[in-house]
């Protein structure tokens, strides 16, 4: 029987709050900082040059440019990024990763994966966790193009 998408997307959501809250936690413990620092880093430290702009950030998180002016700020009081002039346009600026954030960024990073792989390895085989990936980018593509399924 298919579920409902009320319940789908229920079972989705819970999903996705347990394991943020078991990786906050753990990056609490092991880092001092909460995941919600991590996301941005992670998003610029991967961008084709190590910079972004605010909007791209906002974009790419699905936050509002506000939103993302705010945790970029918190992230550069804590020396983990700065803002940079934009080669291309005067008027704009580029954010940047500093040394102290490149460092929490791979050294999170591990962190992050480590307490994935004990999460996902507790329930699903390799196998599993390649067709629920599959399946989940097929959804997002879908949905993100526009057309249905």
């Amino acid at each position: 029987m298919v579920p409902s998408g009320i319940e789908w997307l229920s079972d989705l959501v819970r999903l996705e709050i347990t394991l943020w809250n078991r990786i906050d936690e753990r990056l609490r413990a092991e880092h001092g900082q909460p995941l919600a620092f991590f996301w941005p880093l992670y998003v610029v430290g991967h961008s084709a040059d190590e910079s972004l702009r605010i909007g791209e950030i906002a974009g790419t998180l699905g936050i509002t440019v506000g939103g993302a002016s705010k945790i970029v700020d918190r992230l550069a009081r804590a020396g983990f990024l700065r803002r940079a002039p934009d080669a291309t346009d005067r008027r704009a600026s580029r954010v940047v990763l500093t040394d102290a954030g490149r460092s929490f960024l791979a050294a999170a990073s591990q962190t992050y994966e480590a307490e994935m792989t004990t999460l996902l390895d507790a329930t699903l085989s390799p196998a599993q966790q390649r067709e629920m990936q599959r399946l989940f980018r097929q959804l997002l593509d879908t949905l993100d193009s526009g057309t249905p399924a």
